[in-house]
């Protein structure tokens, strides 16, 4: 809800080959939040794998430490 269309278009930058490093503190400031999780933590894993390959990958510090904190935060989701 909080995402609305907004959630599209963030995802659609993080399948970009070299997504900008601002991208890293958007996806942990959105983790912090329930719904922002929910929307990392699609079902079919697809955000969780980009964001690993970010951390892996030879991306800008700053990605690679949003990445970090992102996948982070998803751990304090629980699952119904």
């Amino acid at each position: 809800r909080a995402l609305g269309p907004g959630a599209e278009p963030l995802l659609r930058a993080m399948r970009e080959a070299r997504p900008a490093a601002e991208l890293g503190a958007l996806l942990c400031n959105l983790s912090q939040a329930a719904e922002g999780r929910r929307v990392l933590l699609e079902r079919s894993g697809r955000v969780v794998r980009r964001m690993l390959e970010m951390v892996r990958g030879t991306e800008a510090a700053e990605l690679r430490r949003g990445a970090v904190g992102a996948l982070r935060n998803c751990c304090f989701e629980h699952g119904k």
